[in-house]
């Protein structure tokens, strides 16, 4: 009976296994086409699935979330955008369908990764990203720089700003979707950021250069005029956002053209003090003194190159025959006429050293009157033959000894030898052709006397028949 049993048993035993076996083997057989527990494909839980439909089935559309500095943030639905992405058709999820036991047990488990075929419209995500509010009302950075302010330099330290590299912005975003990435991040190198920070090696020598500058002091030997560039205003000359102290072209030539207004004479009405009359007023003419602007802005640039206080020479187009202590430029030498009393006085170093009547031009005539203004002896010239136009239009040349024009209006100082008497009324009706007629000793004398470049100041003291000098 006893070895009945054990028989029994035996073959029980012996079909349990058989049972179990089988059992085992068709489990096994049918993980062999659907996914074992803890499967997953592209991190989607595929557990129980048909290995072949898992791999069919397309990734669902998905949203991007992007986060950016001071807090600004977009959202890319890609459903919006005729988001697909499949597996492709090569890929295969192998597994050992033996193992099942074990992934039931969660000691197995498998996670497989396939690069999805993506698709997707690039200009439409491309635009509406545009059109996001992470991409508006963008702070540009801006550099770390020097600012020069109520007498002292201060460092404004540089602004971030939020201005995204759209370039880097569109690859992160790409590289996030086809690796089914739902937040993107943004880092510093994200962005456009400044380039001079406040600690940089490079702001630190512009402060040291722009103390340098700011101890210089630049004058001008003007007579007359006290001009200096220097301090607050001088500092407001510079640019320094190429990262150097660089005068700026057009604020120095403002700054000389001003300090030309004032110093330049040409051009200008003068305050005179007429012989035994006292103060008048008279005409400009070709005589003055014209500052050379460019000219001396570039003196001004070669000093500050040097990064040294001086003086400054200004440089002149024009000038006059001296410039005078009160910046003035008649000065105590010059030559006098006074057409309403036809007589000249030519004056040194403030003393009279020869005077004399003339005959000036025909009055009331626009053609042979003299002009009046302030003029100067621009050409000294022996035996001169000088030719013009006649009184009755006939063509004239006279020749004479001495010749000193005072002007371009082809006026100038002669001798007339025809003449018997000079002065009184004879210019109203025996007058020149514009030019100054003078007794031919004194003519002589003046010739010997004044220099080239003596300033003429010719007048009218009681008349009014004269035009205004050509300059």
């Amino acid at each position: 009976m006893t070895e009945v049993n054990n028989k029994k048993k035996s073959r029980t035993l012996t079909l349990v296994f058989l049972v179990i076996i089988a059992l085992y083997l068709i489990v096994t057989v049918i993980f062999s086409f659907i996914a074992l527990p803890n499967t997953k494909v592209n991190g989607r839980d595929i557990s129980f699935a048909s290995k072949d439909e898992a791999l069919k089935k397309p990734a669902e559309p998905f949203t991007i979330e992007i986060v950016g500095r001071d807090e600004r943030k977009a959202s890319l639905d890609l459903k919006d955008f005729d988001y697909s992405a499949s597996i492709p058709e090569s890929a295969s999820i192998d597994q050992n369908p033996f193992k099942w036991p074990l992934a039931f047990a969660n000691i197995a488990s498998d996670d497989f990764h396939f690069d999805y075929n993506v698709k997707y419209d690039e200009e439409k995500l491309e635009k509406n990203l545009k059109g996001q509010a992470l991409l508006a009302k963008v702070k540009e950075p801006e550099n770390a720089r020097l600012e020069y302010e109520n007498g002292a330099f201060k460092i404004i330290p540089e602004v971030m700003g939020n201005k995204i590299d759209f370039g880097k912005l569109s690859k992160k975003i790409k590289d996030a979707i086809y690796s089914h990435k739902e937040e993107v991040v943004l880092k510093d190198d994200d962005y456009i950021n400044p380039t001079v920070k406040n600690n940089s090696k490079e702001l630190a020598a512009l402060l040291e250069d722009g103390k340098t500058i700011e101890k210089m002091k630049i004058g001008f030997n003007f007579n007359g005029f006290d001009i200096k560039l220097e301090g607050e205003k001088f500092m407001e000359m510079f640019d320094t956002d190429k990262g150097s102290f660089e005068l700026n072209y057009d604020k120095l030539t403002k700054f000389v053209d001003e300090v030309a207004d004032k110093t330049d004479t040409y051009g200008k009405k003068r305050t005179f003090n007429a012989t035994g009359i006292g103060k008048i007023t008279v005409n400009p003419g070709v005589y003055g003194f014209v500052l050379d602007v460019p000219a001396t802005v570039d003196e001004i640039y070669q000093l500050v190159n040097t990064r040294k206080s001086g003086d400054i020479e200004p440089v002149y187009e024009r000038t006059g025959f001296r410039r005078e202590a009160d910046g003035s430029d008649l000065g105590s030498t010059y030559i006098e006429v006074d057409l309403s009393r036809q007589y000249m006085w030519y004056y040194q170093d403030g003393q009279v050293v020869l005077e004399t009547p003339i005959v000036s031009g025909l009055p009331n005539t626009t053609q042979w009157a003299t002009n009046v203004g302030v003029g100067a002896i621009l050409e000294k010239a022996s035996n001169k033959t000088l030719r013009g136009a006649g009184f009755d239009g006939s063509r004239y040349e006279t020749p004479v000894k001495y010749w000193m024009p005072i002007g371009w209006d082809g006026e100038g100082f002669h001798d007339a030898p025809w003449r018997g008497a000079f002065g009184g009324a004879i210019y109203f009706s025996n007058g020149s052709h514009g030019c100054l007629n003078m007794p031919p000793a004194m003519a002589k004398k003046l010739f010997e006397l004044a220099p080239h470049g003596t300033p003429v100041v010719v007048y009218e003291s009681s008349t009014h028949y004269s035009p205004a000098m050509s300059y």
